[in-house]
């Protein structure tokens, strides 16, 4: 056997050993952070004490808030508009925690949903949790709660859900309220979303939501100021994620979303629209806000200052302000 042969062959030995070495290192550290996980993820929803209630749509049992200005009954005699709230990726119900109850004293009833997947809703394995589906869910909810129209109000990824259930039924919206709204960037999730295997996205989640501080850095991303971020706020962004499954959920979360012509959805909007945005966003540009404006007939654009991506939180009152001011006069 020739010198070069037996040093071809070491060298291949050699990073065969490497890669063997780091697929241990690697299947090792996944199995430590696979328990703990399990430790960590161990809430059920349906046996916990929470403000709202549950209601089975599309298979999946989805959690909801719901407040009601007059008796039931008594809002369609008095023209009591109602509207429904839909959270953005990674949030929840409990991101418009500080609106409910001001848009509830203005007179409206309020509904408050949590998408399948999110806060205290179900974590289906392997189903569709497209933004189509969840627009479907939307919808589905109105149809349950016997809810004939609505002003729906969509944050982030919410809004592109609100726009695709506007799509598939507009005579359900009486006006739109997008608040930093997705759907003019790409169509369809990153390559590296769509191929993620369930020992990375558990690394991801591990890393990113067993530990407070790296949420709250993670956090502090959205918000314009960082003293706002505060425990309570952690909390309420945390305790999600310690629901039963949430880790195996997330690996088709963040495939959902799919392709869908949004654009051509725009320009059908033929209802009242309010875009709402936080003036210092450094998640969705604010130049988003106009572009949106640009492409929708009847739109009206809010820029909230002092505000990054969660305007509602962080400028509650400003916030409430607007929204009151443009539901009165649909």
């Amino acid at each position: 056997m020739s010198k070069v042969t037996k040093k071809a062959k070491i060298i291949l030995f050699s990073l065969l050993a490497v890669v063997l070495i780091l697929l241990v290192t690697f299947f090792s550290y996944w199995a430590f952070v696979s328990s703990a996980i399990k430790d960590f993820a161990s809430l059920e929803p349906l046996k916990m004490k929470l403000e709202g209630n549950f209601i089975n749509l599309q298979g999946a049992n989805i959690y909801y808030i719901e407040k009601k200005a007059s008796p039931a009954g008594e809002g369609l005699e008095k023209g009591t508009k109602d509207i429904i709230l839909v959270h953005g990726l990674g949030g929840g119900a409990f991101t418009f925690r500080k609106n409910i109850d001001a848009l509830l004293s203005a007179g409206f009833n309020v509904y408050a949903i949590d998408l399948k997947g999110f806060g205290y809703s179900e974590r289906l394995l392997k189903p569709d949790y497209s933004h189509e589906k969840q627009a479907e869910i939307l919808l589905e909810f109105m149809e349950k709660k016997q809810i004939k129209s609505a002003i729906v109000a969509g944050h982030s990824m919410g809004g592109r859900v609100t726009l695709i259930a506007f799509d598939k039924q507009p005579q359900k919206f009486d006006g739109i309220i997008l608040i930093d709204s997705a759907g003019l960037e790409e169509n369809g999730s990153p390559f590296f979303a769509s191929t993620l295997a369930q020992p990375f996205v558990d690394i991801l989640y591990y890393n990113l939501f067993l530990n407070r501080e790296r949420l709250k850095d993670f956090l502090s991303s959205a918000f314009y100021n960082k003293d706002f971020i505060n425990d309570e706020v952690i909390s309420y962004y945390l305790e999600p994620f310690k629901i039963k499954n949430t880790n195996l959920a997330y690996r088709y979360i963040l495939k959902g979303n799919t392709p869908y012509d949004i654009k051509s959805v725009l320009s059908k909007i033929d209802v009242p629209v309010l875009i709402v945005w936080g003036q210092n966003d450094g998640w969705i540009d604010v130049r988003n806000a106009y572009g949106f404006n640009e492409l929708i007939g009847a739109s009206k654009v809010e820029i909230i200052e002092n505000a990054g991506h969660v305007p509602m939180e962080e400028q509650a009152e400003k916030f409430n302000s607007v929204v009151i001011s443009f539901m009165e006069k649909i």
